[in-house]
């Protein structure tokens, strides 16, 4: 049974996994860490979700949750993420990264802190979007040179980075492709957008091809958050992504 503390647990994402976990047969949830003075803190399970789960009491420290678990997940943001570095470093057990908006400096220290522990950056669990992302980089090999190009993503209004990270990862793999014009970036926070992403390729041929992802609901993510678990857990040291998990 692996053990999973989820790090930013009283979040959107975080109380989306928690409630995977503590349906799970395989996998168990093993601890819920909140930040420092966080209004859960020192309360049960129930009191953020609605649990028949009693022993699990929300924490505010990392390393104190240690012993309940073989591997974190972080569901926070970039500042409090860098704040937990140093709780990662000592906890010595996989983190998976379910945060984006990481800066160059930052990615310095998070290569450094694969050197001691396997890490994986997730910033979408959705298995769809890695397929999602093998169209984008043969369509852009096939157009790049003659068109225009632009990336649309629509997420729910509480979505605090832009562009998001699978735009991001969008981008890189555009430009794994050879494309070196400008990709244009268009974000939009509205309602309870679970999230879409779209690439256009326009050329100077007055043609326009398409490519979308788009998830209905957050049950599109259970499968993909099950898998990385179960593939990061026995994996040595090293900085992986979501094209590792699901090649």
């Amino acid at each position: 049974m692996i053990r999973v503390g989820i790090v930013g647990g009283t979040g959107k994402l975080g109380k989306d996994i928690i409630r995977l976990l503590i349906e799970h047969t395989e996998i168990t949830l093993g601890a819920v860490i909140a930040r420092k003075n966080n209004p859960f803190a020192g309360k049960e399970l129930g009191s953020l979700i609605e649990s028949q789960i009693t022993d699990i009491i929300i924490q505010d420290d990392i390393l104190g949750a240690s012993e309940k678990c073989d591997l974190y997940i972080d569901c926070t943001n970039v500042d409090s993420f860098m704040e937990n570095y140093d709780a990662y470093v000592l906890g010595n057990k996989p983190v998976v990264i379910a945060t984006t908006g990481f800066e160059s400096k930052d990615m310095e220290k998070i290569n450094l802190l694969a050197e001691s522990i396997p890490v994986v950056i997730c910033p979408n669990f959705s298995i769809g979007v890695y397929k999602f992302l093998k169209l984008i980089k043969l369509a852009a090999s096939e157009f790049c040179i003659d068109a225009n190009i632009d990336i649309l993503e629509y997420h729910h209004k509480f979505k605090k980075d832009k562009p998001s990270g699978t735009a991001i990862e969008i981008a890189k793999t555009i430009r794994e492709s050879g494309f070196e014009e400008q990709i244009n970036v268009h974000s939009v926070r509205a309602g309870n957008i679970v999230g879409e992403h779209s690439v256009l390729f326009t050329t100077d041929d007055n043609e326009r091809i398409e490519i979308s992802h788009k998830i209905y609901s957050r049950d599109g993510f259970s499968r993909g958050v099950m898998e990385t678990i179960k593939w990061i857990i026995d994996k040595d040291v090293g900085l992986y992504g979501i094209e590792d998990i699901f090649n």
